[in-house]
């Protein structure tokens, strides 16, 4: 901890960054957009195939600094913290089971917890992200992918991407660059 004196022209820092900037950006688009602003919901996504890392606490406490940027415009926020757990296991993380090899490809809910104690791998994977962050102090209401689908809760979106995927796949290459969602 830093020696502050009491009384010293010490700056609070943190207005003015970049999140503070995100949050004003969200509540202008969604203002300009007729959108309600009774809850502004913030979300990040978080992987389910593998063990947690630096980048994966950064991208939820990234999400979660604007959250909090928006709450001290004066709105309500919520974040939402999901699991993409019906992602296909793409490979085997280091220091895992090799075992999990004969699961490459399948939902990572699906695949038993090589460690026997969560319901699925995915679970797993989660709870250690999860765990991590009700240490730290980041408050979150957690959605998962499976239980989504399962509830039809994405069923609007994924018809209108679906009715609209030429449209779609030319956002995602302006974007982005990536050209597999264009039609050929």
């Amino acid at each position: 901890m830093g020696n502050m004196a009491a009384g010293s022209d010490s700056k609070i820092i943190g207005h003015g960054t970049w999140y503070d900037k995100m949050a004003l950006k969200i509540v202008e688009r969604e203002h300009r957009l007729g959108r309600s602003l009774d809850v502004i919901r913030v979300e990040s996504g978080v992987a389910a195939s593998g063990i947690p890392h630096i980048g994966s606490l950064s991208e939820v406490t990234r999400n979660y600094a604007v959250s909090l940027a928006i709450k001290e415009l004066g709105y309500k926020s919520e974040f939402i913290v999901f699991s993409d757990n019906r992602d296909g296991l793409r490979s085997v993380p280091a220091g895992l089971p090799k075992s999990l090899e004969e699961h490459l490809g399948k939902p990572v809910t699906d695949i038993p917890d090589p460690f026997e104690c969560h319901s699925s791998y995915g679970d797993h994977m989660v709870y250690l992200l999860l765990d991590a962050l009700d240490k730290i102090g980041i408050e979150y209401r957690f959605m998962s992918a499976a239980e989504a689908y399962k509830r039809g809760l994405l069923n609007d979106e994924i018809r209108d991407i679906l009715l609209n995927s030429t449209r779609v796949g030319k956002i995602i290459y302006e974007e982005t660059g990536q050209e597999k969602y264009l039609e050929t």
